[in-house]
């Protein structure tokens, strides 16, 4: 039996108990501080209202990296814990989480010069601790310019070149939470918190709502963390002694386009002239730019995409690389995601600190806010050393080692290493009729688990027999049902694969087909097997 199929008996044996800890939130955040509390001892239930990272924790720049930027704004913690958090990441999650060269171009008239920006990534590389191959490099004009040819020579005057993380930041989110499962955690999907449950002024519970069925429920616990990221204050909003209205919203963008269209030879961190930065990184066959910083207040589930949000990002390409003549229809994809800022008066969207902040309620209520993807362990340490305090008398508690917690699909140490593990791997499934960058591809997506999707692979659902779609892409689908929480299409175009943003006219070839083998395998009836093509098409829609 999947995940899918045992949902129900979950939710019923969860809320037919006083759990120790109830953390809100399925995001990198809240999977972050499951897997930290449950591996230090406490009991944890972790509950989320869609799927694990459909929120912002899908929608970054994709990059686990150290903030450069921040430098600028002389934020030296911040610059040190997420820079040195860039390694821990790396070594717990190799799998998804590999090296990217990056090239900083200096630009005539830009906000940072190339005396700034080489003081300021020799800083960087000092307080990120950065291994002696990834130190960044000055490059004269010349060379820059060598190094990436699309650069404007009238314009560059010189270039870094550094190191930063690129990884998959929901596949990341995934690997959290299962691994949290692994340690004894429940967690549960579609489930959204409505309303806080206070007793004598304690917070001791919440109500909630299978979205999927429309059943009701309670969940009780003795501590409650809401990790909800953008829907934070709509949480707390019910509790009077937490701090209101703490959120600014902002908007980030990214669009995808086709790598033969802008066809940078690696990553490139480039000065727009407005005081920002913005990122164009080579992926699998597109190119992906972002990302635009905005003030939102509209919608929080889909925050979408407009003109200016397009043609903001397109003019910062052609003002830098002339020759690129992107327009709107070149667009293939594009995400967007809001970022949970704490507020700061006075200060623009990009000036306000990236930084988390930790807010308490005298009703027991812990809130988080704020912060990085990159720093996510680091965040749940922080609130996972509150709860300790609080659960002390109850539990002998180990201190966080979470550092030393290798991710689902991570432990490739085991196996000789990622290169001979893709080499090895990519054998055995060219025996079995697959080949090339997707042999490569599906072994970075699974790591250390590429075994169980071969396992699939040779045992493909007989009642998959007449579905018209590649026997590798039933077996993908298979083992994500199996061992990733996927209830929905969505689930898996977008986040277990991220095909829907790099591979779009693939999923409009599959997206039919692949939804009539979920039915299958879910056993979806007929009225829920057309509510969740009517829910995939108004997606495609938006």
């Amino acid at each position: 039996m999947n995940y899918y199929q045992k949902r129900s008996v979950l939710l019923d044996e969860a809320s037919n108990k006083e759990h120790s800890l109830l953390v809100i939130g399925g995001g990198i955040t809240g999977c972050g501080i499951a897997l930290d509390a449950q591996s230090r001892g406490i009991p944890t239930l972790l509950l989320e209202m869609r799927d694990i990272a459909s929120g912002t924790s899908s929608r970054s720049t994709k990059l686990i990296h150290g903030g450069l930027r921040y430098l600028k704004q002389l934020e030296f913690g911040l610059v040190k814990e997420t820079g040195r958090e860039r390694a821990v990441v790396h070594s717990i999650a190799p799998h998804i989480t590999v090296p990217e060269p990056m090239l900083l171009p200096i630009i005539k008239g830009g906000s940072m010069p190339q005396w700034m920006a080489s003081i300021g990534t020799l800083v960087y590389d000092w307080l990120a601790g950065v291994k002696d191959r990834e130190r960044r490099k000055v490059l004269d004009k010349d060379f820059t310019c060598k190094k990436e040819p699309l650069l404007d020579p009238r314009k560059t005057t010189g270039g870094i070149y550094y190191y930063e993380y690129r990884t998959d930041d929901a596949r990341l989110s995934t690997a959290v939470a299962r691994t949290a499962i692994d340690k004894g955690a429940q967690v549960i999907t579609y489930v959204k918190a409505d309303q806080l449950i206070f007793e004598n002024g304690k917070l001791i519970g919440v109500e909630a709502t299978d979205t999927l069925s429309g059943k009701k429920y309670i969940f009780k616990a003795k501590q409650i963390v809401n990790a909800a990221g953008p829907w934070v204050d709509t949480l707390d909003e019910q509790d009077s002694g937490i701090e209101q209205d703490k959120l600014l919203l902002t908007k980030g963008v990214h669009i995808v386009v086709d790598h033969a269209k802008f066809p940078i030879k690696q990553a490139v961190y480039f000065d727009v002239g407005d005081k920002r930065m913005v990122f164009a990184i080579p992926r699998e066959g597109k190119t992906y730019i972002g990302t635009t910083d905005t003030k939102y207040t509209g919608n929080l589930e889909e925050p979408g995409i407009d003109r200016a949000d397009k043609e903001y990002l397109l003019n910062c390409v052609r003002e830098v690389f002339p020759t690129v003549n992107l327009k709107s229809e070149d667009i293939e994809s594009y995400w967007s995601g809001l970022r949970p800022l704490i507020r700061q008066k006075g200060k623009s969207p990009s000036a306000i600190s990236r930084k988390d902040e930790i807010f308490t309620s005298p009703s027991g209520l812990i809130s988080i806010a704020g912060g990085k993807l990159t720093g996510y362990r680091k965040m749940a340490e922080r609130v996972t050393d509150i709860l300790a305090k609080r659960f002390a008398k109850e539990f002998t508690l180990s201190s966080c080692n979470t550092d030393k917690i290798i991710l689902k699909g991570g432990d490739l140490k085991r196996v000789g290493g990622l290169r001979w593990y893709i080499q090895e791997k990519g054998m055995e499934l060219l025996a079995l009729g697959i080949s090339g960058e997707l042999s490569t591809r599906l072994v970075r997506l699974y790591g250390s688990e590429t075994d169980q999707y071969i396992h699939e692979l040779k045992h493909i659902d007989n009642r998959l027999s007449h579905i018209d779609i590649p026997d590798w892409l039933k077996a993908q689908l298979q083992y994500t049902i199996k061992n990733e929480l996927v209830c929905k299409p969505e689930d898996f175009i977008i986040r277990r694969t991220s095909d829907f943003y790099f591979r779009r006219a693939m999923v409009e070839n599959y997206s039919t087909d692949l939804i009539k083998a979920m039915q299958i395998l879910l056993n979806w009836n007929q009225e829920e097997y057309q509510l969740h093509v009517n829910e995939w098409n108004e997606l495609l829609k938006k």
